[in-house]
């Protein structure tokens, strides 16, 4: 072998992963998955055949409807009763708005002057922006 094809052969056994560094991780993976497959098939099942204690008292018969009215009836009850607790205060005023009627809430500027929406009339556009300098928003400068 020349010296050129020699060097050629140690910068392919250099970048090129050799045969046993695969065959290394080829049966690191297949003892692992027969591990895995022996805990699986032996040692987890031996979990669910274990009995209940002696000490402890035989649990009563559940029928199917108190099966339904535990995990569902009751969950279900206290969604209602939390939900309508929640829209009671709003069913009680009824004061919300009905398409047709003239609006009767106060308009709201969030973020405009701080003595209110009627002061916005007494100042200019720059006494505006000036006001609204170093406030954040999508300047990002807080």
């Amino acid at each position: 072998m020349s010296p050129a094809e020699r060097r050629i052969a140690i910068v392919r056994d250099v970048k090129n992963h050799r045969p046993q560094q695969q065959s290394r991780h080829l049966v690191r993976r297949v003892v692992l998955a027969v591990v895995t497959a022996v805990v699986a098939v032996v040692v987890l099942p031996a979990v669910a055949i274990a009995d209940t204690p002696a000490a402890w008292k035989n649990a009563p018969d559940v029928s199917g409807l108190q099966f339904l009215v535990v995990l569902l009836l009751i969950p279900a009850g206290l969604a209602l009763v939390i939900s309508l607790l929640a829209v009671l205060p709003s069913i009680i005023k009824d004061t919300g708005y009905a398409p047709g009627q003239s609006w009767r809430a106060e308009s709201e500027w969030f973020g405009g002057p701080q003595k209110g929406i009627e002061a916005a009339a007494d100042l200019s556009p720059q006494q505006l922006e000036a006001a609204e300098s170093g406030r954040g928003g999508t300047s990002a400068q807080w």
